[in-house]
C-alpha cells in the first residue's frame, strides 16, 4: 500500500494493475568468469548449462520462464540459490562458484576483467511495464503523472 506507481519486469500477475507495456526489451544473459570455457562462445544454450551450478532470479514467475527455456536440461541443472540482487550472484560468479542468469541491463555495473556474459540462445527477452493499481484513488500529483506518462509514450488506449 506504499507504492502507487512502478516499473515492473514481466512475467508478473497483472490482474491488480492497469499498465502500459514499455517498448524496450531486455535480453537474458549468463554471467561467468572471463577465463571460463563458455566465455569463448558467442551465445550459451540450455545444453551448455546442463549439470552446471546456477544462480537464478528469486521471483517464481521468472524462474518458471527460465526453467521453460532450459527445457529438458532443467532437471539436470544445479540451482545453488536464488536471488533478487544480481550483484550477490555476480560475487559468486567472480569466485567461480556458479553461473548466474540475469538481465543484460545489470551487466555494466561489474568489472569486465572479473565478470563477462553471453546471451542465451535461443534468445530470451523480458518486457517491462509501467503499472499502477486498478481502481485506486490517486493523489492529484500521481494522477497527473500517470496522464503525463501516457501522453509522453503516445498511448491512446491502455489496459483498464
Amino acid at each position: 500500500g506504499l507504492v502507487d506507481i512502478g516499473v515492473l519486469l514481466e512475467p508478473i500477475d497483472m490482474e491488480k494493475f492497469d499498465f502500459i507495456r514499455l517498448a524496450g526489451k531486455e535480453r537474458w544473459v549468463v554471467l561467468m568468469r572471463p577465463d571460463d570455457p563458455l566465455a569463448v562462445q558467442e551465445t550459451v544454450s540450455a545444453g551448455d548449462l546442463e549439470g552446471l551450478p546456477l544462480i537464478l532470479p528469486r521471483r517464481t514467475n521468472v524462474r518458471n520462464e527460465l526453467s521453460n527455456w532450459l527445457g529438458d536440461f532443467f532437471q539436470s541443472t544445479k540451482v545453488l540459490f536464488t536471488s533478487n540482487l544480481s550483484a550477490n550472484g555476480a560475487l559468486m560468479v567472480q569466485k567461480g562458484l556458479a553461473y548466474s542468469i540475469v538481465l543484460e541491463g545489470s551487466v555494466p555495473f561489474w568489472d569486465k576483467e572479473k565478470i563477462t556474459y553471453r546471451p542465451l540462445y535461443p534468445e530470451l527477452m523480458a518486457n517491462s511495464v509501467f503499472a499502477w493499481k486498478k481502481q485506486q484513488p490517486f493523489s492529484l500529483a500521481a494522477s497527473k503523472f500517470i496522464e503525463h506518462i501516457k501522453c509522453f509514450l503516445g498511448i491512446v488506449s491502455y489496459k483498464n
